[in-house]
């Protein structure tokens, strides 16, 4: 053959290979195509296969969060549980729509099926927020029966139900396409005979799907991981210890790995075969060897397990016994007051009343705490004891009532005295406590002795003044001549007689002073003038017992408003003392100052003597009735010991303060102090007058 002609051959040969091997890479290409295409179906059908269970996943998590918020929530009823509860309700409606556009884009689940299987959803969400409502405002025991019967467990079965065949249809959807895609890519294998080119490259192509699927199938694998990491970090937030009692009673802790102790262990135990598998809560509490208390909770599952929810309430149960110990003292103490007390809400309601004040009624204290007095047969004689509640109730510190007209249980008049103050608790709610003491007998006795006092003021008065009287015309001669010693004995006669007298004045004066009847005028005044005054009418007393009465001025005008005439009565009685304890030739020294006490301005009037002080342990008798330091110091001045009395009850009727400073060997300062009023060389900002 010539060389043309092979020429010829082999380019025919060479040009029919190219044709042949383009038509071939045609045909691979087309093959590679097909395969490549099938692979690519392939691929997309297990990606949205496996978002289509990734959805149902994401779905049942998100309702198994709002099973356990709502559980944890019914159990424990700690709003934290309440969080993951929430926050599963806000993905709910997300993951149900995106499933729902998977399962009717994909046509995977007829419409009545899908109508089901959201209305079972509504229908889970629907049952949780009822318990919760239930355990807001019923208490456990009550949503722990609404979980038993409220059927949220059957729900989510059917919800399983539902879900659970479709995920078995889509992993075998899988399975079948990962068949398909192994019979393509022996089909490939084949083809790839011819050029290994062809086949790398689906190789790799195949390969890179490969690594896509492999890639999803481990971020589902991480999410389930952080899931369960999820669950088991909410049972850690469990404040109780959790425990599960298998099917063959074997006892897990839910959270822990600390082993279940023996007692522990025994109890439950014995527990469990008392209450049986009647569905029902049992609760009990359990004291461990190491005297700690439990509040132990079984409720049985519709598996045949039981969940066992133990908490510490120790503290709890000390803390209610302690408070029932101060609850019994306080009932005893106040019981044995015989005041009446008791306390009301802002209601009128009564909260604790002692047995003074419940007797006082003819009743116990069981009868009248928890009630309201329009609900007490004695309401119209508890009614009077409610005056002022308003009042203390809009704001005011307290409210005293000097005496109140009430009738007993037996109709007999009564007279209280009482005292009412509001109490603010730590909620906010206010409480009124009463305290009234019964002066009904005080009363009746300063009644009697008002009418002794009167009686023996005029008896005596008026036989008196004929004695006085008597003696004066014997002294005057007109029983003729006395002997000297008959006109000694007169004359001792005449001055114990103006003692007897002076004695019932000061008498009367202090029960007037007592009794508030006293009549006080006061009218703006310069004390100066009235101390002047009062030094002058008690020079001759003073002159008596040799003693010199001087006079220490301020620099100001001391403006006060005073009674003058009781005025005059107090400095006579501190000048008399200081003359009465001052030796002969000592000098009697009153002092008008200014001072300031308690933010205020005073006019302060001192009487200071030279004699030798008060005994310590008298200092705090002084100014009671009849106080004398002792019997030779009353034979020796005279006195009946009511003057200082008398002194101190002028001085606060006109508004002022008495004190003194003694040191026994050093004399008395004997102080009385009135508010300071406005006016020309005064230094006091506001005038005050009275009547």
């Amino acid at each position: 053959m010539s060389p043309v002609v092979k020429r010829l051959s082999a380019v025919a040969l060479h040009r029919l290979a190219s044709l042949l091997a383009f038509v071939l890479l045609i045909v691979l290409a087309l093959q590679a195509g097909r395969v490549q295409q099938a692979l690519l179906e392939v691929n997309e059908t297990v990606d949205d296969g496996l978002a289509l269970i990734s959805a149902i996943q994401d779905l049942q998590v998100s309702l198994l969060e709002v099973e356990t918020g709502e559980r944890g929530f019914v159990i424990t009823g700690r709003s934290d549980y309440l969080i993951p509860y929430r926050n599963a309700l806000e993905r709910l409606d997300a993951e149900r729509s995106d499933l729902v556009d998977r399962l009717e884009s994909g046509g995977r689940m007829p419409n009545e099926q899908l109508s089901s299987l959201t209305t079972l959803i509504d229908q889970r969400v629907s049952i949780a927020d009822s318990n919760i409502e239930v355990r807001e405002s019923d208490g456990l025991e009550a949503a722990a029966l609404r979980l038993l019967a409220a059927g949220g467990r059957q729900t989510m079965v059917r919800i399983r139900d539902i879900l659970d065949p479709l995920k078995s249809r889509e992993r075998e959807l899988l399975a079948f396409q990962n068949d398909r895609a192994a019979e393509q890519a022996a089909r490939a294998r084949q083809v790839a005979i011819i050029g290994v080119a062809f086949v790398v490259v689906l190789f790799v192509a195949a390969y890179g799907a490969l690594n896509r699927v492999l890639a999803i199938r481990r971020q589902l694998l991480e999410d389930a991981e952080h899931r369960e990491a999820r669950l088991q970090a909410l049972l850690h937030t469990v404040p109780d210890e959790l425990y599960v009692i298998d099917a063959e009673r074997g006892i897990h802790r839910l959270v822990g790995e600390a082993p279940v102790t023996d007692p522990f262990a025994c109890e439950l135990h014995e527990r469990l075969g008392e209450s049986g598998s009647d569905g029902l809560l049992h609760s009990f509490v359990w004291h461990d060897p190491d005297d700690t208390e439990y509040e132990v909770r079984m409720l049985p599952t519709r598996d045949g397990e039981h969940l066992v929810i133990a908490r510490d309430i120790t503290d709890r149960l000390r803390s209610r016994r302690r408070l029932r110990d101060q609850q019994m003292y306080l009932r005893r103490v106040v019981d044995a007051d015989e005041n009446l007390i008791f306390s009301c809400d802002a209601d009128g309601r009564f909260l604790l009343c002692n047995q003074s004040f419940a007797g006082f009624f003819g009743l116990q204290p069981s009868e009248v705490e928890g009630r309201r007095v329009s609900e007490l047969d004695q309401a119209p004689l508890l009614r009077p004891l409610s005056v002022g509640d308003s009042e203390l109730l809009a704001g005011r510190d307290e409210l005293r009532v000097p005496e109140l007209k009430i009738l007993d249980s037996e109709g007999n008049e009564r007279w209280l005295q009482m005292l009412k103050r509001p109490l603010t608790l730590s909620d906010g709610s206010q409480h009124l406590l009463t305290v009234a003491v019964d002066i009904t007998q005080r009363r009746e006795m300063e009644r009697m002795k008002a009418e002794f006092i009167a009686t023996v003021s005029h008896e005596l008065r008026t036989p008196l003044t004929a004695v006085k009287g008597a003696l004066g015309m014997l002294q005057q001669g007109y029983g003729g001549k006395l002997p000297d010693d008959a006109r000694t004995l007169v004359q001792v006669a005449e001055k114990n007689g103006q003692r007897l007298v002076h004695l019932i004045d000061d008498i009367l004066a202090i029960e007037k002073l007592e009794a508030g009847q006293l009549e006080v005028r006061l009218q703006r005044v310069e004390l100066t003038a009235l101390v002047e005054q009062a030094l002058i009418d008690n020079k001759p007393y003073a002159d008596g017992f040799g003693v010199t009465l001087e006079l220490q001025r301020a620099e100001n005008q001391a403006q006060a408003a005073l009674d003058p005439h009781r005025f005059a009565q107090v400095l006579a009685n501190l000048i008399s003392n200081a003359c009465k304890h001052s030796p002969s030739g000592a000098v009697v020294m009153v002092v008008i100052r200014s001072v300031t006490n308690a933010a205020a301005d005073w006019w302060e009037v001192a009487v200071r003597d030279a004699g030798e002080g008060i005994p310590l342990e008298f200092q705090p008798r002084v100014f009671e009735r009849f106080a004398q330091a002792d019997s030779s110091d009353r034979r020796r001045i005279g006195g009946t010991g009511l003057g200082l009395s008398i002194t101190r009850g002028l001085v606060h009727a006109m508004n002022g303060e008495i004190d003194f400073n003694s040191v026994p060997g050093d004399g008395s300062e004997f102080r009385v102090r009135f508010p300071a009023l406005a006016g020309p060389g005064g230094h006091a900002n506001q005038e005050q007058e009275g009547g």
